[in-house]
Order: C-alpha cells, then sequence, then structure tokens
C-alpha cells in the first residue's frame, strides 16, 4: 500500500515541506472492523484481510518540533481493491476532500463529466485518496485522521525490488494490535 505522505500547501511547499517532514512523525495502522455477538462495532488487527471485509485506516501525526507546523495536508491513498466507505472519513466535512484516478480533490460525492453538459457520481470503488486540510499542527501536538473502505480484491503485494523512497525515520507503518 502507498504510504500516507505530509505536505505544505503549493504555495509553500517548496520551502516549507523539508521542514515539514522532519517535524512530523506519521503512523499509520489498519484494523479490521468487526461487530461482537451484540452487534456492537470493535477494531481488531488486521494482519490480512478477505473480501467482503471492512477496514479502517488511522493516520496519526505528531509534531515533533518546538515550533507549530503550518499548513500541514494528511494524504491517504486507497488501493486499488478496495472500495472508500461514503462519510466514513473522520474528521470529515470541511476538512476532506476526495480524489479517483485522476488526482483531482473535491467534497464527495466526486462528479464526472459526460458527453452532453451531463454528470454522474464516481463510483465510490474509483476513489483512490483522500486528503484533508489539517492547518496548524502547534509544537508537540497530535492530530489523527481515519476512514474506512471495503475489500473487493485481494491484491498481492509485488515484491520489494529497491528500497523505499520515503526514508523510514519519516512514516512508521504499524499492524494493529489491539482495539483501540
Amino acid at each position: 500500500m502507498a504510504q500516507p505522505t505530509v505536505a505544505a500547501s503549493k504555495a509553500a511547499a517548496s520551502a516549507v515541506a523539508p521542514a515539514v517532514v522532519k517535524a512530523v512523525s506519521v503512523e499509520l495502522t489498519q484494523f479490521k472492523v468487526v461487530k461482537d455477538a451484540k452487534g456492537v462495532e470493535q477494531l481488531v488487527a488486521a494482519p490480512s484481510v478477505m473480501p467482503g471485509d471492512v477496514i479502517e485506516y488511522k493516520v496519526t501525526y505528531k509534531n515533533t518540533s518546538t515550533k507549530s507546523v503550518e499548513s500541514l495536508v494528511a494524504d491517504l491513498p486507497i488501493p486499488e481493491g478496495l472500495e472508500y466507505l461514503p462519510k466514513s472519513a473522520k474528521p470529515g466535512a470541511a476538512l476532506v476532500k476526495a480524489a479517483a484516478k485522476d488526482g483531482e480533490y473535491s467534497a464527495e460525492p466526486l462528479m464526472r463529466k459526460l458527453p452532453g453538459n451531463k454528470s454522474e457520481p464516481v463510483p465510490y470503488n474509483e476513489y483512490r485518496a483522500l486528503r484533508w486540510n489539517l492547518g496548524q499542527l502547534p509544537a508537540g501536538g497530535v492530530a489523527a485522521i481515519t476512514a474506512r473502505a471495503k475489500v473487493e480484491v485481494v491484491v498481492p503485494t509485488p515484491p520489494k525490488t529497491a528500497p523505499a523512497s520515503v526514508p523510514s525515520s519519516a512514516i512508521t507503518v504499524k499492524p494493529a494490535s489491539a482495539a483501540r
């Protein structure tokens, strides 16, 4: 799965992005959403998933510096084989935008243009990313985002042939070990 990213606003990306990556640690966890005998949702470790499973991604951003980080943007890719669950992104509404494979972010539901000046909703299984404009993260501050998706197809992970392009100190990916 692609890693979540931390970036600054487009206007200040070249000046701020390197400092943001060093100042903010990012931890991605994945949980499987299950219901107990009483129908109450629980989040459990998800080392593997099957078609039909619902998973919840949680990304936690922590400002490890002594200064505020401005214009914090959180991106969460939605891998092929997953269908984003509508309105499951938290925090939602004004802060989150979605994108299909075209990479154009907009509020959900995404719409696509059709001939004849018509449009139709983009199916949720075509959503490929979510983006939150989190704004300022104070020194020592923590922010978290979550989103859910349904597994449609299990896509095998290809073997790694080269090191990741993101330094391991910038992003930590941990499997969920317990319900939250």
